[in-house]
């Protein structure tokens, strides 16, 4: 399956970012790498190789930006002004590449504003006929519409969060806790926090759109890049899995 990573300006680890690309490597398909602002120079700085760079540039710098172009990296420049994210944007140009799966990597951070925003670009991806998840160090988040999907996890707690007001027929296999055709509601945090108890869970609804988010904790010594490059916070180990979305 042809994927597009877009790389954006939250929270990431060298270490983590090359066992994702293994791990969709092992997929099969080609691979294209966009970096959003910041996330273009965050690849070039540790040696990763990208397609393209896409944004305004406030956050990389002008000087971030002509780094970029002396690499040979073609850059997209965005004005600051517009009606689009970065990521958005970068968004748009995987589709124009005609890929079948897009991940969002370092697509959270300290700007709640925005990891909410590129958490919600999955079910335009979703809409869009395209799989996609969200990928960071403590965590991969998926968007699922109904029908049957397969999660195989290598994180510790997988939460199930309604993206909708109700999500009716919740029925979890391969789970610590069981559900059997239950409602999940905007306000309960019955899904929050289930374990993977088999090697491969089964997560099933009959209607509606489910967040289901992969995590772990960032443990004392991780360092986890945030923000500008070169500001370093947090290191992780990764997990893969991969979600089909299903339209409503």
């Amino acid at each position: 399956m042809e994927t597009a990573v877009i790389v954006a300006g939250g929270k990431k680890t060298p270490d983590d970012y090359r066992a994702l690309l293994e791990a969709l490597r092992a997929d099969g398909g080609r691979l294209r790498v966009i970096g959003a602002d910041e996330g273009a120079l965050w690849l070039l700085e540790r040696g990763f190789s990208l397609d393209r760079a896409v944004g305004d540039f406030d956050t990389a710098g002008e000087a971030g930006l002509e780094r970029l172009r002396a690499a040979g990296v073609p850059c997209l420049v965005l004005p600051a002004e517009k009606d689009e994210t970065d990521t958005e944007f970068a968004y748009g140009e995987a589709k124009r590449l005609g890929v079948r799966r897009v991940v969002l990597y370092g697509a959270l951070g300290d700007r709640f504003d925005h990891s909410l925003s590129n958490v919600q670009l999955l079910y335009r991806i979703a809409r869009d006929g395209l799989a996609g998840f969200v990928a960071g160090p403590a965590h991969r988040i998926y968007l699922f519409g109904p029908g049957e999907h397969r999660l195989r996890s290598r994180f510790p707690f997988v939460s199930l969060i309604p993206f909708s007001p109700e999500v009716r027929g919740v029925a979890l296999e391969g789970f610590r806790y069981a559900l059997r055709g239950e409602t999940l509601s905007w306000g309960m945090g019955r899904g929050v926090s289930n374990e993977p108890a088999a090697p491969e869970g089964i997560i099933r609804l009959e209607a509606g759109w489910l967040l289901v988010v992969e995590s772990r904790d960032l443990e004392h010594g991780d360092r986890v890049t945030a923000g500008r490059a070169g500001e370093e916070a947090g290191d992780a180990a990764a997990g893969d899995g991969t979600g089909a979305l299903a339209e409503p």
